[in-house]
């Protein structure tokens, strides 16, 4: 944390490389992309929310604020006369960190809100899919994870495991990105499995549980849904249960298809 400022009606907050937006009435807090050249200009004035989106009368739209800072105002304004809008990927427009924010077709927008966004919202305590773009790289990914008791099965060993977590990159359009979300929750929703061969993605990588003895107690409490964790050795291990799910996993950054663990 680098620090607390205070601004008009909001609070302002930089944690972890993002900036929090927060004000009494509002239920969640705002998220922003921490850039040192438009921070004091954002925390200027007072932001509002209006029909569930995040504005301010002199800065606009705040999703827009910032495609506009990092994409520039040119091709804010070329994307705009072409009929395209500012997506979040995430559809939760409290969330207006770049790596939510993409241009889209404003009828692919309309199009991914009734199914994708209602798809991935229903599935969320199953299989939490999200869709991120870094910035840095220019490539997407697909993070998945899993609150069921999933096992990744790898065609080329043979090998079985269970699985944490699981991320697709992708170098092609976002339509595309959107579609194969919308194949994989449908698949998992009908099937509860899904494979990967048809998927248009360029590079996958895995995270698997580690491997635990449990006592007695300790798996009496996790299937009671008493126990949401693990320690040991002074780590902490997560453990999906009856009232706690994985809601989002966080993209690999800098991530590219080169790149070997």
């Amino acid at each position: 944390m680098i620090g607390v400022e205070m601004a008009s009606k909001n609070k302002f907050e930089i944690v972890n490389g993002n900036i929090h937006i927060s004000r009494a009435e509002w239920k969640q807090v705002v998220e922003v992309t921490y850039r040192e050249d438009y921070y004091d200009e954002l925390k200027s004035v007072t932001w509002t929310e209006s029909n569930g989106y995040i504005k301010n009368g002199k800065l606009g739209l705040l999703h827009r604020f910032m495609m506009e800072k990092w994409y520039g105002k040119e091709v804010l304004e070329e994307m705009t006369q072409r009929g395209w809008v500012v997506d979040h990927m995430n559809n939760n427009a409290f969330d207006c960190r770049i790596c939510n924010l993409e241009f889209l077709p404003s009828r692919h927008n309309v199009a991914k809100g009734q199914i994708l966004d209602v798809e991935s919202e229903e599935m969320r305590h199953h299989i939490a899919l999200n869709i991120f773009k870094d910035f840095q790289t220019g490539l997407y990914q697909i993070s998945i994870g899993f609150n069921d008791n999933l096992c990744f099965y790898n065609v080329k060993t043979k090998e079985v495991r269970p699985i944490n977590t699981l991320f697709l990159l992708y170098d092609c359009d976002y339509k595309l990105v959107i579609y194969d979300a919308e194949q994989i929750l449908t698949k998992y929703r009908i099937e509860k499995q899904f494979g990967l061969g048809n998927l248009n993605f360029i590079d996958y990588k895995c995270e698997f549980p580690p491997e635990i003895q449990l006592t007695k107690q300790e798996i009496e409490e996790i299937t009671n849904g008493d126990r949401f964790y693990i320690e040991r050795d002074g780590e902490l291990y997560f453990i999906p249960g009856k009232h706690n799910w994985i809601l989002s996993a966080h993209y690999k950054e800098g991530w590219k298809p080169s790149d070997k663990e």
